[in-house]
């Protein structure tokens, strides 16, 4: 009776194992979308960004400051996207290598809740 006791425990484990897994693929396909979105933010950026620079040599003698203020203000939101993007990029990365790890988790691991290095890795990172 006490080996079916631990088998059951064992499966259950292995189904919350596999419920945090999910949530983490689930995570990871929200980042994959987020990363999209801030591409195409991005790309939106950089064209307002040179459409700008052009107005400002036609515009020369014409409000600089104001146009140099609206430029660096794109350009500071420009820096922005970039940082957000490349931690969404790592994200990303530290996230599939969890899953992988779960997924190779030897099950001695797994019986002894050990989390793997990568997960230890995201939480100290990004919590």
């Amino acid at each position: 009776m006490e080996e079916k006791e631990k088998i059951e425990k064992l499966k259950n484990e292995i189904r919350e194992k596999d419920k945090k897994i999910e949530e983490l693929q689930m995570k990871l396909s929200e980042y994959k979308g987020r990363i999209d979105e801030l591409r195409e933010e991005k790309k939106r950026l950089n064209k307002r960004l040179n459409e700008f620079e052009v107005l400002r040599l036609d515009l020369k003698l014409k409000n600089i400051q104001s146009l140099e203020d609206e430029n660096n203000r794109l350009k500071h939101r420009a820096e922005i996207t970039k940082k957000l993007l490349d931690e969404a990029r790592e994200k990303i990365e530290i996230l599939e290598e969890i899953i992988k790890d779960f997924k190779n988790q030897k099950l001695i691991d797994r019986i002894t809740k050990k989390e793997p290095e990568t997960l230890i890795y995201y939480k100290k990172r990004f919590k």
